[in-house]
């Protein structure tokens, strides 16, 4: 009878020692997504930068096309960090948490190009001064709902820090706006995405 008890107690231990080690893993996994958080919010913010200082400084013809060719650079090359990041470095994580995360920034990025369809057929031109308010608000609503699916509140108060940005946004002109959406990127990406890399660290050291 003791024998069997103990057995069982042995049972559960491991059983618990197994889960606890699943949840760290995984919670590490998710920290991980922070180097994603960093490399996107750091060059959006040199990008906007790029922008306002091309919207209230007189340039040349050459500075504009380098500052839109190191754009298009950036983006290609994010495009192909993360897509090489999340389905070639890493396991295809089929967990809810992850599965969510997508479909919510996924539904961002078709909402954009949806709103910029819809009010370039409204008003007969892409009007971006009103486009950069309305994508910082679906930023921030995706920040906001990533940081409950993670259970990580500093992201959902990064969301909450994008909406007022983006109500800040609406009341300046299109070149202020790029300096307010260069800040507001740094603030809720790159701060939040180097907390949660660090974490991920502090918990492979675990």
């Amino acid at each position: 009878m003791n024998s069997s008890t103990s057995n069982q107690e042995m049972s559960d231990n491991e059983m618990l020692k197994t889960l606890k080690t699943a949840i760290a893993s995984s919670k590490r996994s998710l920290y991980e997504d922070g180097i994603l958080l960093i490399i996107w919010g750091a060059s959006f913010t040199f990008g906007f930068l790029l922008n306002y200082y091309k919207s209230t400084h007189l340039v040349v013809y050459w500075e504009r096309n380098i500052i839109d060719i190191l754009n298009i650079l950036a983006a290609i090359l994010l495009i192909g960090f993360t897509i090489y990041y999340i389905f070639l470095r890493k396991p295809k994580l089929h967990t809810y948490t992850a599965i969510s995360t997508r479909y919510v920034w996924l539904g961002i990025i078709i909402a954009h190009n949806l709103n910029v369809i819809v009010t370039k057929s409204l008003l007969q031109e892409v009007d971006f001064s009103l486009l950069h308010p309305l994508q910082m608000v679906l930023i921030g609503f995706a920040l906001f709902v990533t940081g409950g699916i993670y259970r990580y509140k500093l992201l959902s108060i990064s969301g909450g820090v994008m909406w007022i940005a983006a109500v800040l946004c609406a009341r300046v002109e299109l070149a202020d706006q790029y300096l307010i959406r260069a800040i507001a990127n740094f603030v809720c990406f790159v701060i939040p995405g180097v907390l949660m890399y660090l974490k991920s660290k502090k918990a492979a050291h675990v």
